[in-house]
């Protein structure tokens, strides 16, 4: 492994901290170790580098990685979580202010941002300051996407509720008919005998 004598300091603080740290081109270091937040880990070595133009790749053991390429006032910052895109981040840093601000290690966005429409997409001058580190890529060298596979339909055991029969609605009873009246026979008031249709008893005349 090469190693240019500029980055010789950063590269010997960051091995005193148990890190894995290599020199892929020039100026451009990859830290590897057993953080959890690989972007605050490449924003404090680009701020320990001082005034030296410098490029940091920190990709920690659940191969999550963050790029944080730096040459004042220009701070670039791209991370990547697992399958989630690129998000990218170009601030331009006054005097006063050094990479590992807080609210730069907080990922929090600042009136030194560079905004732009979707957001997190990469600037023409932040591909341009990689291009002078020569980094043609973002990911850093050897990583593989991870491969997200689709979610398993599975049948459901569960048997179907059979739908319940409704009854057809039944029909009114028709009204029962009136009973027919009894006939009234007429009586002969003096004998007792009925009467015929012509009215005239039979008996009395």
């Amino acid at each position: 492994m090469d190693i240019t004598p500029e980055t010789s300091p950063l590269i010997d603080r960051l091995q005193g901290e148990e890190y894995d740290v290599t020199e892929p081109l020039p100026g451009v270091l990859h830290v590897r170790g057993r953080f959890s937040n690989p972007e605050r880990i490449a924003l404090r070595a680009a701020a320990d580098a001082g005034d030296l133009a410098v490029a940091v790749w920190a990709t920690s053991h659940h191969d999550d990685w963050a790029l944080v390429a730096w040459s004042r006032p220009d701070l670039v910052t791209i991370t990547q979580k697992g399958a989630t895109p690129q998000r990218w981040r170009h601030r331009t840093l006054p005097a006063t202010l050094r990479p590992d601000a807080q609210t730069f290690l907080e990922g929090a966005s600042s009136p030194f941002d560079i905004v732009t429409r979707p957001k997190h997409q990469p600037t023409q001058a932040a591909r341009d300051l990689l291009e002078r580190f020569g980094i043609a890529d973002a990911p850093p060298p050897g990583w593989v996407p991870p491969v997200v596979e689709a979610p398993v339909v599975r049948e459901s055991t569960v048997a179907a509720a059979k739908p319940k029969r409704v009854a057809a609605p039944r029909a009114p009873k028709a009204p029962a008919k009136p009973a027919k009246p009894e006939p009234v026979v007429a009586v002969c008031p003096t004998c007792f005998m009925a009467i015929p249709a012509t009215g005239i008893c039979d008996n009395c005349g």
